[in-house]
């Protein structure tokens, strides 16, 4: 915990309170939640003082006297509404790491000579003001390390700004107004590591900006303007690690656009109006391992675009319009372990479209418009545990579709249009682990139904219409440890619950429940009768199982139903809870 103090010069400093704030709070969030958390008074010698917050809404105490009480601040946060910042107003705090200067819309401007002689100055943030920037205003800081000039309206940043701040690591100038960037204004920052320019109005990029900006690393200049990529627009910048592209107006990526770029290993390039890529576009960049490409208006992807991105671990194409995924289109993404493609309107897979994918272990091709899954449709993905393909209108699967997915353990096909459980032509999915089926069209379930799932451990049939589940429906699924049925009919549900013996009228009320052998590992069972009654079961089979019992009987459901349709069904649970 961190002792800070708020210093009010119209109360005095007999009526200083001292806070306590842990390492891991926002100094900012606590003063908007301050009462409670204020002790009476400071204890100690006002001299000794390291942290301190001042607050004043007057010009009066805008000069060095209001400090002159404290010699030995490490972090000032200024609380004011003053109109500039005057030369030799922090005289005297030789010690001072942090200075921040919150909310202040009054502020315009910071005098030459208010950073004078503060070399141990590590860190300055001034935000939510209106600063005009001079060069020479921040001379003094010769060791500062970052600078956080965000939400200042700033239109133009002048050239010789920085030059006073040599050893800046961290510049974050985001929700600016900066329209461009001058040749040489970065220049003279060779350690410059992480550069924030996201939130402007960039309309276009100067790679003449970065004059001997060396090292670095991260660059963020996601949400501006910028419309086009000039040929070797990031050359400069050949240490880059991170590049921020998000929430431009990019239309595309020309075969030069990233040369220069060795190192690189991040792009995202999301929520861009990206139509096409050149089919060279990437081969400068064959260290990436995250390229993200969401919410664009790509349509198709030329058969090399990704041919030289073997490193590449993590790739998404969320919402674009794509289609059709076409045979080697992924080819060059040996390395993939996720892939995101969701949301694009595909419709066709080609036999065989995933080649190459051959380290994919999460595979995303949900909120899609396919209706059937070739055989083969997986077959290079040999390394795939998560598949997910749910919100498609999938009515029929290949039953060679998942014949190579050996490793498979979480299928997801719930929101599809499938009238009976999918398989294989082994009948051997095993390693499957959870299957969600919720929201189909599947009415029936028999013996081989399931007989393919032989390790599974969840199943969601919730929401479908089931009329009739044979009574070894389950035989093979003794791992089953939570199930979720919903069926469409009275005598459906009360059948089922009669073929698997739930229901035995011979046990005295208070007997332990004894699951039938197929269902013997079962500790969830989620039960709906055609939306009249809900069971929720929690099953121990060593005790009596805990059944929650939720009585839809007030609702339109009932109502439809014949009365001794009610009674039985009603009668049924009952004795299951019995």
């Amino acid at each position: 915990m961190e002792s800070w103090y708020i210093y009010n010069p119209l109360l005095g400093v007999t009526n200083i309170r001292k806070i306590e704030i842990s390492a891991d709070e926002c100094i900012e969030n606590v003063l908007q939640e301050i009462e409670g958390r204020i002790s009476k008074g400071c204890s100690g010698s006002i001299e000794e003082i390291e942290n301190l917050i001042l607050q004043s809404q007057s010009e009066s105490d805008n000069h060095p006297q209001t400090f002159g009480p404290f010699g030995k601040i490490k972090q000032l946060y200024l609380i004011c509404n003053w109109e500039t910042l005057g030369e030799g107003l922090l005289d005297g705090f030789d010690d001072l790491e942090g200075l921040y200067v919150r909310k202040n819309s009054s502020l315009r401007s910071i005098e030459r000579g208010f950073f004078r002689n503060k070399s141990n100055l590590k860190k300055v943030a001034i935000n939510n003001c209106k600063l005009e920037l001079e060069p020479g205003m921040l001379k003094g800081m010769p060791n500062l390390k970052e600078l956080d000039l965000s939400r200042n309206q700033i239109e133009e940043l002048p050239v010789g700004l920085l030059t006073d701040v040599p050893d800046i690591e961290t510049l974050t100038l985001a929700h600016n107004d900066i329209r461009s960037l001058s040749t040489k204004v970065f220049y003279g920052l060779p350690l410059l590591v992480n550069l924030d320019l996201s939130f402007n109005r960039l309309q276009g990029w100067n790679d003449e900006a970065f004059s001997y900006v060396n090292m670095l690393l991260h660059l963020n200049i996601s949400n501006n303007a910028i419309k086009e990529l000039t040929p070797a627009s990031f050359k400069r910048l050949n240490s880059l690690v991170t590049l921020n592209l998000d929430g431009n107006y990019l239309e595309s990526l020309e075969k030069d656009s990233f040369i220069g770029l060795p190192r690189l290993d991040h792009l995202s390039v999301n929520n861009n109006k990206l139509q096409e890529i050149d089919t060279y576009t990437f081969d400068a960049i064959r260290k990436l391992k995250v390229l993200l490409l969401e919410n664009n208006e790509i349509s198709i992807f030329g058969p090399e675009v990704f041919h030289n991105l073997g490193k590449v671990e993590f790739f998404t194409c969320n919402r674009n319009s794509t289609p059709k995924l076409e045979l080697d289109t992924f080819r060059g993404f040996s390395g993939v372990t996720t892939l995101h493609l969701t949301n694009m309107n595909i419709e066709t897979l080609d036999e065989d479209w995933c080649s190459g994918l051959y380290s994919v272990t999460d595979l995303d091709l949900s909120q899609n418009r396919l209706t059937h899954l070739p055989s083969y449709a997986f077959r290079c993905a040999k390394a795939l545990t998560k598949l997910n393909l749910r919100d498609n209108l999938i009515e029929t699967v290949d039953t060679r579709t998942f014949d190579t997915v050996f490793n498979l353990q979480h299928l997801d096909l719930s929101n599809n249009k499938l009238r009976q459980v999918p398989s294989n032509s082994y009948d051997n999915l095993c390693s499957v682990l959870t299957l969600n089926l919720a929201h189909n069209l599947i009415v029936s379930l028999n013996p081989l139904s399931l007989i393919a799932f032989r390790g599974l451990n969840k199943l969601d049939l919730s929401y479908n219409q089931i009329e009739i589940i044979e009574p070894d429906a389950f035989l093979a699924n003794h791992k089953l440890v939570s199930l979720s049925v919903s069926f469409g009919c009275v005598k459906a549900a009360t059948s089922w619950i009669a073929s698997t013996n739930l229901v035995d009228g011979t046990k005295k009320p208070g007997s332990p429940i004894h699951l039938p052998e197929q269902l013997r590992n079962l500790a969830r069972l989620d039960f709906d009768s055609c939306g009249m009654t809900h069971v929720d079961i929690d099953c121990n089979q060593n005790a009596s199982s805990v059944v929650k019992l939720v009585d839809d009987s007030k609702t339109d459901a009932w109502t439809t139903k014949a009365d001794d349709d009610i009674a039985q069904v009603k009668q049924s649970i009952t004795n299951f809870i019995h």
